[in-house]
């Protein structure tokens, strides 16, 4: 898949254009990273990973949804650092996201 457009990334809380690269080939994907576009080869199967948000309330909200693919379940962890960061838009999202993903995922 190609991301397009979307130099302006790279001047947000973070430069997420990059950020992204890097947290998205921590969990395996294959990752092709140009100045304003992100082509993602994703993995056959998620790789254990602890994701870094920087401090960017929008990273940890993305990549927790990588959890709900089905992994957890046969033992692979995506830990989130910093995961209060969300605190600045949704201090309670991953209250809600728990019981999305228990029902999900069940």
């Amino acid at each position: 898949s190609t991301l397009r457009n979307i130099a302006s990334w790279r001047v947000k809380e973070t430069d997420r254009l990059s950020a992204m690269a890097t947290e998205l080939r921590k969990l395996g994907a294959v990752v092709e990273e140009g100045e304003g576009y992100l082509r993602v080869t994703p993995p056959a199967k998620l790789q254990p990973a602890t994701i870094d948000t920087y401090d960017d309330h929008r990273m940890a909200m993305c990549f927790s949804l990588s959890s709900l693919d089905g992994s957890a379940l046969h033992g692979t962890t995506v830990r989130i650092n910093d995961p209060k960061c969300v605190a600045k838009t949704f201090p309670e999202y991953f209250d809600v996201f728990a019981k999305l993903a228990l029902q999900t995922l069940l």
